[in-house]
């Protein structure tokens, strides 16, 4: 029995990463503009087994054109990632990045309404206890590791590279009237420099936080820490919509929260995969979570095994119904018809 136990002992700990999706429209803007996106345990096995990749973008260039702009970067960087043949991670987020930044490139020469048009995209991808991130914009992943906070990711604004040069302090830049102004995003232009950073070897507790700015324009650095800290993942999530909704929310909010954990082997509990059928409001397209109501959440693992409505039933008696109507209708047109006396076309 003890040299049992001391075997499994000895094995080697699998680290997964768990992880939840937040959206929001806000209190200002008629029309969310940003997208995010999770893979499913069931796509991670086509053909990065054992991974996970997140995606959040912030769109820009309309009303349209925003909304379009971050939904063609989210949907073409995971089916680039996910269809790659080669295993280099680092090879695998450019060439995703740069195929989404030449589709909303053509869309945008093709459609005129949506000339302009662009996006940030930030992409967090974790495989066999390692991290890798690809960035354009100024969306952000932080890392919560122990009791400090990093952010990964270097925002491409004007602010951040007069801060960067010295022109600019950290509190200065919060208030700047150009601070919105960005240098490089998605698909503006016909080519794009991609940020790609990594490995980062992943270890048990750490959290990842990839949000808009819509999130970090209005929850500073330390209490980001501080909810993760507190909280597990879909209530700090949560929390992280609360307190950008309740100081104004000014613009569409977005925030993916992902926690490093050993793989207990537990699946699924039996009420989620119950709560998952009666998800009726939410836009499911490609496992991605576009928008919700205020708090209202999907796991991506639930999201996988959301069963589509049962309209057999339905359809059969919607058919007989018709059938009966229109047998009453015919039943009541000969019975009580109306003869009208004829003319020809010049009588009056």
């Amino acid at each position: 029995m003890s040299e049992q136990a001391s075997s499994n002992d000895s094995q080697p700990r699998r680290l997964i990463v768990r992880a939840v999706l937040r959206t929001d429209t806000g209190l200002v803007r008629s029309e969310n503009q940003d997208f995010g996106a999770l893979t499913t345990p069931a796509e991670e096995t086509v053909s990065h087994p054992g991974g996970r990749l997140m995606i959040v973008a912030d769109g820009m260039g309309g009303h349209r054109g925003g909304a379009t702009a971050s939904r063609l970067a989210a949907e073409t960087v995971k089916a680039q990632y996910l269809g790659s043949e080669t295993t280099d991670i680092p090879t695998a987020l450019r060439a995703s990045l740069s195929r989404a930044n030449a589709r909303i490139y053509s869309e945008a020469q093709l459609t005129p309404e949506l000339r302009g048009m662009g996006t940030t995209t930030s992409v967090l991808a974790v495989r066999e206890g390692e991290g890798w991130l690809a960035h354009v914009g100024d969306s952000r992943i932080y890392m919560v590791r122990g009791d400090e906070i990093k952010q990964l990711t270097d925002d491409h604004s004007l602010v951040a590279t007069m801060v960067r040069e010295g022109l600019l302090t950290a509190q200065e830049a919060e208030t700047h009237p150009r601070r919105n102004v960005l240098q490089r995003s998605m698909g503006v232009a016909e080519d794009v420099e991609i940020d790609v950073k990594g490995p980062i070897e992943l270890k048990e507790g750490d959290t990842f936080i990839l949000c808009s700015d819509g999130l970090h324009g209005v929850v500073k650095e330390d209490e980001i820490k501080q909810v993760v800290e507190k909280m597990p993942i879909d209530a700090a999530a949560d929390e992280f919509l609360r307190r950008a909704l309740s100081r104004g929310a000014p613009d569409n909010v977005t925030v993916i929260v992902a926690r490093v954990e050993i793989d207990d082997g537990a699946g699924p509990e039996p009420e989620k995969l119950e709560e998952t059928q009666k998800l009726e409001a939410v836009d499911l397209f490609d496992e991605t979570v576009r928008d919700t109501q205020p708090l209202d959440a999907v796991r991506d693992d639930e999201v996988q095994n959301a069963a589509p409505p049962k309209k057999n039933g339905i359809l059969k008696w919607t058919v007989v119904v018709v059938l009966l109507l229109g047998a009453a209708g015919a039943w009541f047109y000969w019975n009580h018809q109306v003869s009208f006396p004829t003319s020809s076309p010049s009588s009056r």
